[in-house]
């Protein structure tokens, strides 16, 4: 039977084990979660990023609207309506032009076959991670 003395560190070893795996699955359960528009910086239109679709309106698809410009349209040849440089009006109206922009970033930038022009949390979650990297995909 072993005495306490050497069992005590094994345990301590043990529990740090334990402690160190929670850590890294927690962080990776925190990075699915959508990122805030807080840690973008030039887009901040609004923190809030809910599922958005045709017909959807308000600062959250003017966010959604920023980061599509930034992400995919400014660095691409499109003409998506009457905002700057090609890319969509920044009017928070979430319709077919923000639509289109939508799939194709989903389609060029997160490689969907089959795109569904929705914005929910993957592409959020995609949109913030292009728009930290700096550059167009």
């Amino acid at each position: 039977m072993a005495d306490r003395t050497s069992a005590q560190p094994l345990r301590r070893r043990l529990a740090a084990l334990v402690v160190g795996v929670l850590a890294v699955g927690g962080t990776t359960l925190a990075s699915s979660m959508p990122a805030h528009a807080e840690d973008i910086g030039f887009c901040s239109h609004t923190n809030a990023q809910p599922e958005l679709s045709v017909g959807s309106q308000g600062v959250a698809v003017q966010q959604a609207q920023c980061e599509l410009d930034y992400a995919y349209a400014y660095g691409h040849s499109t003409n998506y309506g009457q905002g700057s440089y090609g890319g969509l009006a920044m009017d928070g109206d979430f319709g077919q032009n923000t639509e289109a922009a939508t799939k194709n970033f989903q389609i060029h930038c997160m490689g969907v076959s089959n795109p569904d022009g929705l914005i929910g949390p993957n592409t959020w979650n995609a949109l913030n991670e292009q728009i930290n990297t700096g550059f167009y995909c």
